[in-house]
């Protein structure tokens, strides 16, 4: 096979000199760019997809694009599995390890004018020692006591001056941050713990998880900030999804504040990461927090931003139909909203009969069931309660157990949609197992919907389900309060 190795040999003449830059920016964006080619050149070379590739090294179609269009970079342990999976011949390590020689070394340079910008020339040899810290002569040099000071602000720590405790990462003034081994393989860490919290959240509730996710979205922060460029920007994409997460359970707690705040963080670290699709899937989750509030407006224009802003893997982009559809169905839009449905319906068949979702699909839970119980939802909201309870009825009959919390609203919108057509018994059970898997999973946004109900079963009748639905309903409900 032919070789596709690029020269990053440094060149002797690049040698950092004092006083002076020698490595070009330029040179450093020319060589990331072309590692990122013999990438794509050993990618076509094997007959493969950016999606094959992503799946077998652990990343995203997004990230093997941004990698190969010479955006970023990844660190080496995703160069190592690119380099296994390829059979490169060592060729994609290699210049991996060349770019981040030249890389550091433009770093050096830019860190050694900073020094010398504050502290001047001196005597003698001056540079960082190996512990960061600028040295004279071998005799560390620090700034004047009186500078040491820190502060953080929402986005996490801010370097404004030396810091009395170096755990924290944060700069030693005049010369950026203090380089500190950030172990790549963290990235992946956090986006498996991320599936595994999400599993316990759909099974147990927010209250189990909510405070977790804020503790660790602390970790997360304060490591993206200490590592270096292409480790630094995978840490914003997978903080993104963090304070998404965080924000879902927040919604899922009843503390709106808290969920509209962390979908903004999530989108501004989506940007930052360069994430298009992360940051669609935000768009989306705000139009469902409008849904919620039963702004049909808000909902409808939100949705179609997160629908065309990027493409989306077909599941992401049946969530933001569904969102629209609910929005035109909040409006009283019945033409719009079957519409919206129809076509995510088709999306949804569509990702189903390829098989494994994309890599990058963030809403795996757009499932055919997922769509048929908010199908129910609009239905209700249209006025065609037989043919909502009719679509509800059928989907709960095989709800997938590992999605409670989305049973719990779909067994509220029944029983409402019972009440409608008069089948008041009915409501009062399914009420009831709606409630019971309320107050498990410590869901706000269903006792919300179940509030709903008890208010419209008040006066309807005496029988012994609606009876015992509005009794412990009301149980519960002032428990929630205490």
């Amino acid at each position: 096979m032919a070789s596709f190795c690029v020269d990053l040999a440094i060149k002797p003449s690049w040698v950092v000199k004092v006083g002076a830059f020698v490595i070009d920016p330029q040179q450093v964006q020319d060589v990331k760019r072309a590692l990122g080619a013999k990438l794509a050149r050993w990618r076509k070379s094997r007959g493969l997809t950016q999606a094959d590739v992503a799946e077998r090294v652990y990343s995203t179609r997004s990230t093997i694009a941004g990698v190969e269009c010479g955006q970023q970079v990844a660190d080496r342990i995703f160069w190592q599995r690119c380099e296994t999976f390829l059979d490169a011949g060592g060729e994609l390590l290699a210049g991996y390890d060349g770019y981040r020689s030249l890389k550091q070394r433009h770093d050096q340079e830019k860190l050694e004018a900073r020094q010398r910008a504050r502290w001047g020339e001196v005597e003698g040899d001056s540079r960082p020692g190996m512990d960061g810290v600028p040295t004279v002569a071998g005799r560390a040099l620090l700034p004047p006591a009186q500078v040491v000071r820190s502060s953080t602000s929402a986005g996490g720590p801010v370097e404004t001056g030396w810091p009395a405790d170096r755990s924290t990462g944060l700069g030693w003034p005049g010369l950026g941050q203090v380089s500190v081994d950030v172990d790549p393989a963290l990235a992946l860490h956090w986006s498996e713990m991320l599936r595994l919290l999400a599993a316990s959240h759909n099974v147990f509730g927010s209250r189990q998880v909510y405070d977790a996710v804020c503790r660790e979205l602390a970790v997360i922060r304060r490591y993206r900030h200490e590592a270096m460029d292409d480790l630094k920007s995978r840490l914003l994409a997978v903080e993104a999804r963090w304070a998404e997460f965080g924000s879902w359970t927040a919604d899922n707690l009843g503390d709106a504040a808290a969920a509209a705040y962390w979908l903004d963080q999530a989108l501004e670290l989506a940007r930052g990461a360069g994430d298009r699709r992360m940051a669609a899937y935000v768009f989306m989750r705000q139009a469902q927090q409008a849904a919620d509030r039963l702004d049909g407006t808000h909902a409808t224009r939100l949705a179609r931003t997160a629908e065309t802003i990027v493409s989306l893997a077909d599941r992401d982009r049946a969530l933001c139909l569904i969102r629209q559809a609910q929005g035109h169905a909040l409006l009283g839009d019945q033409p719009r909203s079957l519409t919206a449905l129809k076509i995510a319906h088709k999306l949804i068949d569509r990702a189903a009969s390829v098989g494994a979702d994309d890599s990058d699909t963030i809403g795996r839970h757009c499932t055919l069931a997922y769509l048929r119980a908010h199908e129910g939802y609009c239905l209700l909201r249209l006025g065609q309660a037989k043919a909502a309870a009719r679509a509800l009825e059928e989907v709960l009959d095989g709800w997938p157990v590992e999605y409670r919390q989305d049973e719990t609203l779909a067994r509220a919108w029944l029983a409402l949609s019972y009440v409608s057509v008069d089948r008041l018994a009915e409501a009062g059970v399914e009420g009831s197992r709606a409630l019971s898997l309320a107050a498990a999973t410590s869901s706000a946004r269903a006792m919300r919907t179940l509030g709903q109900l008890h208010a419209q079963l008040t006066g309807k009748t005496a029988s012994a389900e609606v009876v015992g639905f509005r009794n412990a309903f009301s149980l519960v409900a002032s428990t929630a309060r205490l």
